[in-house]
């Protein structure tokens, strides 16, 4: 359809009969595959790996965890193994089956791993001093995780790391506060090789049990046919307002984001049938391709999984994972209500319908096949909430998926759809993992050289201790470290290195360190490494700047919403606050959200005059402020935006003439 078609006409696609398909949708809509297409005695020896690697995650979260130098060793054991054996050294290897080189290259990555597990014991007794031969062993596990991490992710990630490990050996000859005195290549072997200071640190700890059974559960939840439940959901509750295939995109793709380990991943996953939906309406490519980027990086925000990074963020802070998922929440609902009612205004400002309701599922038929399959979520959170572990929580609710897909026929799992989410999750955990274990070389390197807190006091004293000047600062070093970078790794870098300096300025710790996370996640939507957004503008056939543009216009709350939890901590900590205070947080923070989709598109029930957008831009600063009443002053600004642009739309001139319509 051309760009410029007109958008009040229900095109074809959107009008045929039928309930909408969505694997109809998708069937010309899939990205380029980035794994190996194999076939064979290779593809099983993948799924029986594979398999055995689930088997042994769920193993030691529903009974026990092994020592921390043991489980997380043998986890990127089968990480390293099946990174070789499944993504290629380049592009083209891609169409080419695995070799027995390749074969021989992942048994001996894995090996390297897999050592430490299997003599963890005798290098605990020689209190981690490394033999003459583990030295030639560390340093090829070492150069096994840089390649890893650029089959799997990219150089960047990979050069990134490869600078803070020769930090570690330059430092001597740096000008300033950069220097210091130096490290032996023994010293740094054993930091990154044979401690739990290095690679094999907090990140890949989480991502050896809290991440591998989420990702798993989701790939459980996945094969009963809970993407459809959710997509068909949404479907039915928004397909027919205006604009209703972008609506449909924000809520599937939310709602697919709470169990997704990577805003890319879920651009990839729903994108294939969102992205056609929206443009059958007359949505230009670029916008709905937009759309679904600010949609699927939501996820990364909305509890309970949030990309992963809740588990990790749980352990940098030592503070219970419920608490740290309660405290998103309310800051994931403003980001997604200011997505939507963007949307809303885009829509009718251009005259978009929604699709004819006999194309849509019935609400009621949609409960009654697919409804069950909410029941495990359900269950993960009341578990958790139940002050169960967070590893029983989510060991039990995948034995749970099993046992209530059989609720219905067209959901049961037999034993090879079991056995196939075995080696999805497997497959799905691979590039999270390598991460964790690439960022440990960073977490490593800081840890040795000191240059976290190099990096705090220079934030600090740039902004001479005052709170705005840090959070700019720090928003901007957040968004400069993770370009290009995926979620996991996004958080931890700024965790180490940014998070530090807020605290040091008065920031609460949970507030520090989710400011970090929203700003390093938006560099999924921010041109000129816009990698979300890029993933759905190759999906839409879009041009990938303008797609950058637009989401980063769409995804304004995003920039502006962790500033606001900073100011009004009782929106993260509302259980600490008298619940005046909570609700003040509240409501500024819609006020200020309706303002955001003013200022993004000029409209709300007609075209907003410049003054008002101006006067909504002053508003979200004054909602922004901490002083209760400046607060409440941008409250009533918004306010009076929206009830005297209500008076004036067309339909309402009778409030203006004082007689009645």
């Amino acid at each position: 359809m051309s760009e410029k078609a007109g958008a009040s006409v229900v095109p074809e696609a959107a009008a045929g009969s039928g309930i909408i398909d969505f694997d109809k949708l998708g069937e010309q809509q899939a990205p380029a595959r980035l794994t190996r297409a194999i076939t064979g005695r290779w593809a099983q020896l993948v799924l029986v790996v594979c398999t055995v690697s689930s088997l042994f995650h769920l193993y030691t979260g529903g009974y026990q965890v092994l020592p921390a130098m043991q489980q997380r060793p043998i986890h990127l054991a089968f990480m390293l193994f099946l990174t070789f054996l499944l993504y290629p050294p380049t592009r083209k290897g891609r169409d080419q089956s695995i070799g027995w080189p390749d074969f021989i290259v992942a048994t001996v990555a894995a090996v390297s791993s897999a050592y430490v597990a299997y003599n963890y014991e005798a290098i605990v007794r020689r209190h981690g001093v490394a033999e003459d031969y583990e030295l030639y062993l560390g340093t090829l596990f070492c150069l096994f995780i840089f390649e890893a991490c650029r089959r799997t992710i990219g150089s960047l990630l990979a050069a990134l790391a490869a600078v803070f490990v020769a930090y570690a050996f330059v430092g001597p000859w740096l000008p300033g506060i950069l220097q210091h005195g130096g490290f032996s290549f023994h010293r740094v072997v054993h930091q990154m090789y044979l401690s739990v200071e290095g690679i094999f640190g907090i990140a890949i700890g989480v991502s050896s049990t809290y991440v591998y059974l989420f990702i798993l559960f989701g790939a459980f939840l996945n094969k009963s046919g809970t993407t459809k439940l959710f997509a068909n959901l949404a479907l039915a509750m928004a397909g027919h307002t205006p604009g209703g295939p972008a609506k449909v995109g924000v809520i599937a793709s939310g709602l697919m984001g709470t169990i997704q380990g990577s805003s890319a991943a879920n651009v990839a996953a729903t994108g294939m049938f969102t992205i056609p939906l929206m443009k059958s309406i007359g949505l230009k490519r670029h916008f709905a391709a937009a759309v679904e980027a600010v949609a699927s990086l939501g996820g990364m925000y909305l509890p309970p999984v949030m990309g992963s990074s809740a588990f990790i963020m749980a352990e940098y802070l030592n503070m219970p994972y419920g608490y740290v998922a309660a405290g998103a929440t309310l800051p994931a609902l403003l980001y997604y209500a200011a997505v939507y009612l963007q949307v809303h205004l885009r829509a009718k400002k251009e005259g978009l319908v929604g699709i004819p309701r006999n194309r849509l599922p019935a609400l009621k038929l949609v409960v009654l096949q697919y409804g069950h399959l909410v029941l495990p979520i359900v269950i993960l959170v009341g578990m958790m909430i139940m002050k169960f572990t967070v590893l029983f929580s989510a060991f039990f609710s995948i034995i749970a998926v099993v046992i209530l897909s059989y609720l219905r026929r067209n959901t049961r799992m037999g034993l090879r759809k079991i056995i196939e989410a075995l080696e999805l999750g497997a497959i799905n955990t691979l590039s999270t993992a390598i991460a964790c274990a690439v960022v440990g070389y960073i977490v490593g390197g800081v840890g040795l050289t000191g240059l976290g807190l190099l990096f705090t006091q220079a934030i600090v004293n740039l902004a001479q201790g005052m709170i705005l000047p840090t959070l700019l600062l720090a928003a901007c070093a957040s968004l400069f470290l993770s370009m290009g970078l995926p979620t996991t790794s996004v958080y931890i870098i700024s965790a180490t290195l940014v998070a530090p300096a807020l605290i040091e300025v008065g920031v609460t710790p949970l507030a520090a360190h989710l400011f970090c996370y929203y700003w390093g996640g938006v560099s999924g939507i921010t041109p000129p490494v816009a990698l979300t957004a890029y993933v759905g503008a190759g999906i839409a056939g879009a041009n990938v700047m303008k797609t950058g543009f637009t989401a980063m216009r769409l995804g304004i709350a995003a920039y502006l919403v962790p500033f606001y939890y900073v100011f009004w901590p009782s929106l993260i900590h509302w259980d600490q606050y008298p619940i005046f205070d909570v609700a003040m947080a509240v409501v500024g923070g819609v006020a200020a959200v309706i303002c955001m989709a003013i200022i993004g598109e000029r409209y709300l029930f007609r075209r907003v005059p410049m003054y008002k957008v101006l006067a909504a831009a002053v508003a979200i600063v004054l909602c922004l402020h901490p002083s209760g009443i400046v607060h409440l002053a941008g409250i009533l600004l918004a306010l009076f935006i929206l009830v005297s642009e209500y008076v004036k739309q067309p339909e309402r001139r009778w409030l203006r003439r004082g007689t009645t319509p």
